[in-house]
């Protein structure tokens, strides 16, 4: 068979799915979660309708699709204006974009039809715009645009201005980009004028985006942005977000304030720049005239180079080193950018993975030191910038050298576990699996795959395609026919009518050979009779292998002996051995386990090697990159084991001998040896083949190096030339732009003449590159008849990103209930220690009650009533509902004012209306509450929620988060649910139609199912057990969970959220998974518009949501209504989620052709008709269901339970845990690493902390107030409250009366200052860092040690001021810091 790859007709992704069953189950699944959400709809509408809530009704609509999401999203603007149906109408015409646009137009236009001004009618079509183009639910639609205005042109023309703010960064930047367009559109329909800039407003943003210091992916060149502004029909205006002013265009006409404006830049950097192609497609689609400007922006970057004959192109897959910027403290890296050693990429999507999730043994998990688990994000060089790790058993784990010489693979947590302590070297680390879909995503170029056994099953399906091939495959394999799966796989379509049954036989023939393990004689002979490459383990990694090498190693092999192996002696480890051992005398005498210990040197090369373990060897220096590594392994064990090592062979030492077990027979047959009983015998003479081709290199080398000289000196030259005439041109007076193209033109003008021989240069190139890109592999396929592919030909670099998360969400500091009690609760904001005020004076809104027309600032009036004698009734109170009797001004955000509540007299209301004995302990309240009313919720639900120990979030729900992970197919004994009970939630057969009968079936996840992280079963039913108690107490009606234990919350609904969105997916827990990961469907989490790259969400109790949430007590600020749940989706459409999702791998396994494809590196868009992915099943329910995957996992909860990043307690444990584990890491060089952790996280870290030191405030210890400067006392100055006396009970403070006398300390201490120095100094003195790192510590350390220098009596002698030019503090003397925590002079 070719290495080509062969045209094929479109693979068909229904094929072998039971459309029917499938349909009827989602059918079924569906009604089943419309009536439970019916049921506690109905359940919280009659709990609202009491009143005792800020609405009288449920205050999260449901929605089951985008245009109902839109029209619930945006009620406050819509109003009564009713979208949803045409919105509908639309999408079945237009994809989402187009619709956006329209709709926008047709709201807009509406609007203005029925009598609205022409900014009403721009901001509310806009608005609906950018809804449906972000899936309804992202903030942004309601907070990224912050207003719309209709502002005048210097000729008095009016023209559009969109204010965008900070929250517009969630939309992402083609909905930046679109909702410019989108205003333009609106204002075309409403004919209002272009946008006509002045000179000023052009230099602001210019200077704003040469002022900001935050992150855009993009930042254009003051020319790009000259254009934009200029060009663009709207303003791009917005208001200001950061703190920096704009000193030369601050005062700018149409430009509110001077500082940066945020919004602004990413939308111009971000959307207008990044997505310039998406906006020019609509443009020309729809003929939008006026943003002819847009094309300059789409077309760079994408102009390819007409290569001329001869111009050399490089096949050579470039390592991508962005991944290893700002490399934190105690996160180690796992692997340098294509370095031998690190993560070999697999193709394929595991269960638990996809929607930018990968896959690693669990094995591989522990390899590394428990760093990474379920749910921890790594960042990674290819194909996007991060993923969530999950496990799967069916890939290669780590390769490890044990303390006896032993190299060998643990695939398994036990194999690992039993030889843990002896692992000295992770030389590789494993597989990792990442899906075809990834790369589609993230636009990323395939990479050529490895020949694994996944690629050697699609060869011989399409070979086996006759009865007489399959019965020679079996009689090669020693198989029967009943062993193996019946029917011929290799049949074509046409030769097979029943595609169904074609696909079954097909899928099942390619699991059956995916499990096989091949002796060589078998693989070599199926290789010989069906034209396959060798599989693992016969297929060494001779890509790593140095050509330098290669001449004494075919000498040394030729001494060998081959003898049976002996039994061995760790059967639990992989590979298997082969029957007979390759035996190399004095192989690895002398070697000794301790040198892998050792640090290598830092430089290291060939000609310094020390006396080596081993035969003796003779190797001359690398012809082109050096290779540290490559030669510290020759330092480390000599000749023989790092050859062995390199390639991959399992082996173990005997006396000084090293006998190698596996992949030794490939190896033989690779440098053309033949085996004859005992001896080796050479059949080519290869030795001489490597030594020519090496001859040939270091010839290709010294062309290289000489032109290589030339163009220096041409550059040189060039530079010269340039600078003179720049320089000429500055004396001139140019511009900028003038100067930069006089000194090109004069660059130019001096020739380049080309290299001497250009066909030599060219063959030289070609030469070099073949060498970087197959290694040995060439001279290897002409010295064997057998066809070679790498087993390894891509390195995925990667390194730990956040930790996985599975805790509550608390805010900060901790509350149990909405309820403002400012300082009188102390430190801790106790309930408790307000109530000894019995009244306390806090900031609320003053409401009026329509009953006693008293004022309260409670939604139910607090005020008790009086008995016939005119006292008042304990737990009596007046009830009556209360509202505001005017509206809030229009230059106020917030409604509060001081006012005096008896809080003593409401918490015994609150006990006696819940029947409680007595104040749950440590009822913990808020300092001020920030919603627009400053209305407090029911202390009563504060009460409970201490009761049963549960925070409460600033939106009056509970919630707890989990990292997301994806998963589609599932086995009920994962889950920690029965089969039977899975029966009753819909779960009636498995992925293969069978019907469920047992607790090992494999079962496929509905869409909208959730798997819990199993630490969080026991917080939600106690949350439950609030909610209950909430409506039996509070409501009055009966419970509604009713569970005591974590199986009863099993069926339930919940309600999923992501931080940046404002929009809740409803959800059902169906069991509990024993990580930190929430696991559900890859479009579930991009119903919330998520991937799994590491992020986590929120889940929260359904009921729980019904109940307690609301709008009004949300906060007032510019994004308080994100993570918000102001809408549920009740239904998923894969048509309406993040398109991310439909990238997502749904096939069973790759065809042969796409791992063919890959090793030229094509774009994943030319290889799609032939890939079963989620978006080629649209249109059917085969979206949602049917899905495959290609590697399977034990569990989905193999793995350490948490990652050594939260187990170990100290930075100083991580940093350690860090750099051994980077030490034991071939993939690493710990010494570059540590100088990283060293220069991006503690030298910022211990910057920033003095600059926080010499700017900090002073704080009282005793009322909390801060001081800016120290008073002269040396004390607090402030006037503390009356006791509870006289007026003083009513918060008054004494006009005369003590002041508080607080001891006073630093806000920022010397430890927060001190805490990385030691372990840097440790780490440098380890592991050693470069001569600047090293200097800028030692300053650093001098100037913390001068800032803290004690006096003879033993305290602190400072004056702190800040510089504001050097941006530092500066240190004086006359001030001491003494031990009691007060400033003296």
């Amino acid at each position: 068979m070719s290495d080509t790859v062969s045209v094929q007709s479109d693979l068909n992704p229904i094929d072998g799915l039971d459309i029917s069953r499938l349909e009827n189950e989602m059918k079924n699944y569906q009604q089943w979660m419309d009536e439970r959400t019916e049921d506690a709809y109905r359940i919280a509408e009659v709990a609202r309708a009491k009143n005792l809530d800020y609405k009288p009704f449920v205050e999260i609509p449901r929605a089951a699709d985008l245009a109902g999401r839109t029209e619930k999203l945006l009620v406050e603007y819509l109003g009564e204006y009713e979208v949803a149906e045409d919105i509908r109408k639309m999408l079945a015409k237009h994809d989402r974009e187009t619709t956006s646009m329209l709709m926008a137009q047709s709201v807009a236009r509406g609007f203005r039809d029925q009598g609205y001004d022409l900014v009403t009618a721009i901001d509310v079509g806009l608005r609906v715009g950018l809804a449906i183009l972000t899936e309804a639910v992202l903030v942004a639609p309601l907070e990224g645009i912050s207003e719309v205005r209709l502002l005048n042109n210097i000729d008095g023309s009016q023209f559009v201005s969109v204010h965008f703010a900070g929250p517009i960064r969630a939309a992402g930047g083609t909905a930046q980009a679109l909702a410019v367009l989108i205003a333009d559109m609106i204002r075309i329909e409403l004919n209002v004028g272009k946008y006509q800039p002045t000179d000023p407003e052009v230099e602001r943003v210019k200077e704003e985006f040469g002022l900001y210091r935050g992150n855009l992916q993009y930042r254009p060149s003051p020319e790009e942005i000259d254009e934009i502004v200029r060009a663009c029909p709207v303003m791009i205006n917005g208001e200001s977000t950061e703190r920096i002013e704009c000193s030369g265009y601050g005062n700018v006409r149409n430009i509110d304030e001077a500082r940066i404006r945020g919004g602004v830049l990413l939308v111009i950097g971000e959307g207008m720049c990044l997505k310039a192609p998406k906006i020019r497609k609509h443009t020309e689609r729809m003929k939008i005239s006026g943003w002819d400007f847009i094309s300059k922006f789409a077309e760079k970057g994408n102009k390819k180079e007409d290569l001329e004959e001869g111009t050399f192109k490089s096949r050579l897959t470039e390592p991508i080193t962005k991944f290893m910027n700002d490399i934190i403290a105690g996160r180690p890296v796992f692997g340098a950018p294509q370095e031998p050693g690190g993560f070999r990429l697999r193709y394929g999507r595991a269960r638990p993975s996809g929607l930018a999730a990968a896959s690693v043994n669990p094995a591989c998990m522990l390899a590394m030191d428990d760093f990474i688990t379920i749910g921890t994000q790594m960042k990674i060089e290819r194909p996007g910038k991060a993923c969530a790790i999950t496990p799967s058993d069916n890939t290669d784990g780590p390769w490890v050298i044990l303390d006896d010489g032993a190299f060998a693979r643990c695939d398994t947590i036990e194999s690992f576990n039993s030889v843990k302590d002896r692992v000295r070297n992770i030389w590789d680390n494993g597989e990792i699996v990442i899906g075809y879909g990834e790369f589609m995503e993230n636009n990323k170029n395939l990479v050529p795959a490895g020949y694994s056994m996944d690629w050697w099953a699609s060869d011989l399906i399409e070979e086996l395609s006759s009865p007489e091939l399959v019965k020679a495959f079996c009689s090669i394999m020693n198989l029967t026919s009943e062993q193996c799966p019946t029917g011929v796989p290799g049949l074509s379509r046409e030769q097979f009518p029943d595609i169904n049954l074609r696909f079954n036989i097909r899928l099942k023939w390619q699991r059956f050979l995916v499990g096989q393990q091949p002796t060589w004689e078998q693989a070599k002979a199926i290789a010989e009779k069906f034209k396959t490459s060798l599989p693992p383990p016969h297929n060494p990694w001779f890509l790593d292998l140095p050509i330098e090498w290669t001449p004494q190693l075919i000498d040394l092999l030729k001494d060998a002996t081959i003898e049976d192996c002996p039994p061995d002696a760790n059967p639990h480890l992989m590979p298997k051995r082969e029957e007979k051992c390759l035996r190399i005398k004095n192989g690895v005498a002398n070697w000794d386990a301790r040198i892998m210990s050792e640090m290598s040197p830092e430089e290291l090369s060939i000609s310094n090697l020390n006396q080596t373990p081993g035969t003796p060897h003779s190797i001359g220096e690398f012809i082109f990159e050096n290779k540290p590594a490559a030669v510290w392994s020759l330092q480390q064990h000599g000749f023989a084991k790092a050859c062995a090592l390199t390639l991959g062979l399992g082996h173990h030492h005997d006396g000084d001998d090293l006998v190698i077990t596996s992949g030794w027979s490939a190896m033989m047959e690779g440098f053309g040896f033949s085996i004859d009983e005992d001896k080796p015998i050479m059949i080519v003479d290869s030795k001489q083949v490597f030594e020519d081709r090496i001859n040939k290199l270091r010839t290709a080398k010294s062309i290289l190096v000489k032109e290589e000289k030339r163009l220096a000196e041409l550059e040189k030259e060039r530079a010269i030339q340039r600078i003179s005439a720049e320089t000429n041109a500055r004396q001139q007076g140019k511009t900028i732009a003038e100067t930069d193209e006089i000194g090109r033109i004069a660059a130019d003008s001096i020739i380049d003449e080309g290299p001497e021989n250009a066909s030599k240069y060219l063959a030289s190139q070609i030469d070099r590159d073949d060498y970087r890109v197959d290694g040995i592999l060439l001279t290897i396929k002409k010295i064997s008849k057998l066809r070679w592919h790498h087993s390894a030909p891509v390195r995925i670099g990667c390194r730990m990103g956040r930790p996985e998360k599975s805790a509550p969400r608390i805010m900060n500091p901790m509350a149990h209930t909405l309820f403002p009690i400012d300082l009188n609760g102390g430190n801790q904001r106790l309930l408790s220690n307000a109530a000894n005020k019995q009244s306390i004076r806090v900031q609320l809104g003053l409401r009026t009650c329509t009953t006693c027309g008293k004022k309260s600032p409670m939604l139910s009036c607090h005020h008790r009533k009086m008995n016939e004698y005119g006292e008042t009734m304990p737990g009596e109170k007046c009830g009556g509902r209360t509202e505001f009797k005017k509206d809030l001004e229009s230059n106020r955000r917030r409604r509060g004012e001081i006012t005096t509540v008896p809080i003593a007299s409401m918490i015994e209301d609150a006990m006696i209306t819940l029947g409680l004995e007595r104040l749950p302990s440590a009822v913990k309240c808020m300092k001020k509450i920030a919603s627009k009313n400053q209305t407090p919720e029911a202390l009563e639900k504060g009460l409970l929620r201490a009761k049963h120990d549960i925070p409460v979030f600033r939106d009056g729900t509970v919630r707890f988060d989990m990292s997301d992970v994806p998963v589609t197919h599932f086995k009920p004994k994962e889950i920690e649910v029965s089969w039977k009970r899975l029966v009753n939630l819909g779960y009636t057969h498995d992925y293969l139609g069978e019907e469920l009968t047992s607790d090992d079936q494999m079962l496929e996840l509905f869409p909208q199912d959730f798997i819990v992280a199993k630490n969080a079963s026991e917080y939600f039913v106690r949350t439950a057990q609030f909610v209950d108690e909430l409506l039996v107490r509070y409501y009055g009606l009966e419970p509604y969970y009713n569970v005591s234990n974590a199986d009863d919350l099993v069926g339930h609904l919940i309600c999923a959220l992501a931080p940046h969105t404002s929009g809740g997916v409803l959800s059902r827990i169906i069991g509990w998974a024993d990580c930190s990961g929430g696991y559900a469907h890859p479009l579930f989490h991009a119903s919330k518009r998520r991937n799994c790259d590491g992020d986590e969400d929120a889940i929260m109790l359904l009921m729980d949501g019904l109940l307690n949430f609301s709008r009004e007590i949300l906060p007032a600020n510019r994004g308080g209504q994100m993570d918000a749940p102001l809408v549920l989706t009740t239904r998923l459409n894969p048509t309406e989620v993040d398109k991310e999702a439909l990238n997502v791998d749904s096939g069973w396994y790759y065809e042969r052709d796409f791992y063919e494809a890959t090793q030229d590196c094509p774009h994943p868009k030319t290889i799609a008709n032939r890939i079963d992915f989620v978006e080629r099943r649209l249109e059917s329910v085969a979206a949602v269901r049917g899905y495959g995957f290609t590697h399977d996992c034990a569990s989905i909860s193999a793995g350490p339970e948490l990652s050594a990043y939260k187990t170990l307690d100290t930075m100083v444990d991580k940093m350690n845990g860090q750099l051994d584990l980077g030490h034991r890491l071939r993939a690493v060089d710990v010494r570059k690493v540590a100088s990283s952790v060293i220069r991006s996280h503690f030298l910022p870290d211990l910057r920033g902390n003095l600059n926080a030191f010499a700017r900090q405030k002073v704080r009282c210890l005793k009322c909390g107030h801060s001081y800016r400067r120290i008073p002269i006392s040396g004390k607090c100055i402030q006037q503390s409250n009356a006791n509870n006396a006289g007026f003083g009970s009513l918060g008054i403070a004494k006009s005369h009366g003590d002041l508080c006398n607080g001891n006073l300390a630093l806000t920022v201490s010397e430890g927060a200052v001190r805490k990385y120095i030691k372990v840097t100094q440790h780490v440098m003195e380890k592991y050693g860092v470069d001569t600047y790192t090293k200097q800028n510590v030692e300053w650093l350390a001098n100037s913390t040690n001068s800032l803290f220098q004690k006096t003879e009596q033993g305290s602190y002698r400072y004056l702190i001021s800040y510089d504001y030019l050097t941006e530092g503090p500066v240190i004086c003397s006359g001030l001491t810091h003494s031990s009691n925590s007060s400033f003296v002079r």
